[in-house]
């Protein structure tokens, strides 16, 4: 890899770490984003903690049923969780499809390692939840570090796909829209 690669690669990567510190550091800030409320609220509440990803994390919220009919931050990150999950699995068998069709080894990784690991991670939340809230939201928080490790091998490969992009940055949107959910269950 040539120098100026890698020099993108690392400055994209330090971005994204501070971008996604930022968000932790403003969610962290926000104390009353955890107040009991009808689902609009609760939503409201999560969502306006996403910063410029406001507005695609109401979409995404406001399209799911078992969302929108959430009574609790238990009900609400539980279905939170299940769409992160369905989801990051349909992005992985994109991916696989993909690798299978382009021959690509960095593809091949973000589909048989880190998309199996966010998967994985979605489940462990989901499977947490109840016994374990604090772990619950540490796995959500970690499931988000498979679309970043992807994004690297994407880069590192020279492969520009706006598709695995926007994939990635929907899939990390979920894992930061499930901390904050499952970020609110220790404060019930």
């Amino acid at each position: 890899m040539n120098t100026s690669a890698l020099c993108s690669l690392m400055l994209t990567l330090c971005l994204i770490l501070i971008s996604y510190s930022l968000l932790l550091a403003n969610a962290k800030a926000n104390g009353d984003h955890c107040l009991l409320g009808n689902s609009q609220q609760m939503i409201d509440q999560i969502c306006n903690q996403t910063s410029q990803n406001e507005n695609e994390c109401l979409k995404i919220l406001k399209a799911d049923p078992k969302i929108v009919q959430a009574k609790d931050y238990f009900e609400i990150s539980k279905a939170i969780l299940k769409l992160a999950t369905k989801k990051a699995k349909e992005g992985q068998h994109f991916l696989k499809g993909l690798a299978h069709k382009t021959g690509s080894a960095a593809i091949a990784l973000c589909a048989n390692q880190w998309y199996p690991y966010t998967v994985g991670s979605f489940g462990s939340a989901l499977g947490e939840l109840k016994e374990s809230p604090d772990t619950a939201n540490y796995d959500a928080k970690v499931a988000g570090d498979g679309p970043v490790y992807c994004d690297e091998a994407i880069a590192k490969a020279h492969i520009v796909n706006p598709a695995i992009s926007a994939l990635n940055h929907k899939t990390s949107l979920l894992s930061f829209i499930a901390f904050l959910a499952t970020n609110c269950l220790s404060e019930e």
